[in-house]
């Protein structure tokens, strides 16, 4: 690859035959020349690698996963590639919005100390045409993530980041690892904020049928992230009359909440995992993990004790692997980790402690827990 990277764009595609030669034709018409993209396929069954291979560009970088365990997976393993002083996020159906959509917010970021740029998407239908504006909020301050919380998790700035590589390994471990807001910064009793600044759409964003986020996986892994966050948030803020803002931010969209930089009380945080699974699902599949989450906090808070041990090489899951785990549990149970399904089987009972012998299964056994969002204390015996 030719002289120093500006930009580097990261497109984690899955069977994207349809829409992808768009979405890297607006790489390659941008003003700024010195970028990279580069592509992660994360098992693709269509002609996806031939479309990109028709590409003669050497700034173009195309790795092949040969199964496909989810978006963020895709993502992670194009992380070792990235070489720009800015990086951004490309979705293989989607385009850039016009030949000017990098230099612009380069220029911008040059020449502030803001860690990144956020702004509006345009939509657009199946043929390209805009149809309307995904809207995001007006700004991103210390009062945003119990935004985030009255909202159930859902974000409210979108995915796309475009950001200083200097913050990159945040969203490495937020995002890509976790399924958290990228823009999050959690420390033990706070919770501090990513400085964004927002500025005019760069980015198109595409409606269509086969949208991922409309697919059963793709509500699952959205689900399980926001599930997450709202966990996180709860364990550090505590909202006064929490169900009448969770009414009145509804209502009133620029609505500074109310909090104080306290743990949720167990009822709240109860409360809100079961508002977050009804703005997802109006009726909750019957799968193990749904049917073991929800006899967890209906008998949340517990003082149930649970030992927990790890058998040999057995995968730990993070956010990343929501996708994994959905197609385990929907189609291949018997293939469960067994510490897993032990912990899916306690937890419908409820416990609020969990026992582990050594330090690394104490790490084994918070990294489960988080992914599961089990609220739950590890000790070691």
């Amino acid at each position: 690859m030719r002289g120093d990277v500006k930009v580097s764009i990261l497109m984690p595609v899955y069977n994207g035959a349809k829409y992808i030669h768009n979405a890297i034709e607006s790489v390659l018409n941008q003003t700024i020349k010195s970028w990279e993209l580069i592509i992660v396929d994360d098992g693709s069954t269509d002609n996806t690698p031939s479309i990109v291979r028709e590409f003669n560009d050497d700034r173009i970088v195309y790795l092949r996963r040969e199964e496909n365990g989810g978006q963020l997976n895709a993502l992670m393993d194009g992380v070792k590639f990235v070489r720009g002083k800015f990086i951004t996020m490309l979705h293989s159906d989607d385009v850039l919005l016009d030949k000017k959509a990098l230099e612009r917010n380069v220029l911008y970021l040059q020449n502030c100390n803001y860690d990144g740029v956020f702004a509006d998407l345009w939509k657009i239908n199946e043929n390209g045409e805009i149809i309307g504006i995904a809207r995001t909020c007006r700004s991103i301050d210390l009062s945003s993530p119990a935004v985030l919380f009255l909202r159930g998790g859902s974000n409210i700035v979108p995915d796309i980041f475009f950001v200083k590589t200097m913050c990159f390994k945040h969203i490495i471990s937020t995002y890509i690892t976790w399924n958290i807001p990228y823009w999050l910064k959690f420390e033990e009793k706070f919770i501090n904020v990513l400085r964004l600044r927002k500025v005019e759409p760069w980015y198109k964003y595409r409606l269509h049928p086969e949208n991922y986020v409309r697919s059963e996986v793709g509500r699952f892994e959205t689900t399980n992230g926001c599930l997450r966050s709202v966990i996180e948030v709860g364990k550090r803020l505590r909202f006064p009359l929490l169900r009448f803002q969770r009414l009145s931010i509804k209502i009133l969209k620029d609505l500074k909440p109310l909090f104080v930089y306290k743990p949720s009380p167990p009822r709240d945080l109860k409360d809100m995992i079961l508002y977050t699974l009804g703005r997802y699902y109006k009726e909750i599949p019957k799968n193990p993990y749904f049917e073991s989450l929800l006899g967890f906090y209906a008998n949340f808070p517990s003082s149930r004790v649970i030992k927990l041990e790890f058998e040999g090489q057995e995968k730990i899951f993070q956010g990343k692997d929501a996708r994994i785990f959905f197609n385990l549990i929907e189609k291949r149970k018997d293939k469960i980790p067994s510490y897993l399904s032990y912990v899916l089987e306690e937890a419908a009972n409820g416990f609020g402690k969990v026992i582990v012998k050594n330090r690394e299964d104490y790490q084994k056994a918070e990294t489960t827990m988080r992914f599961l969002n089990i609220l739950a204390q590890v000790v070691i015996e």
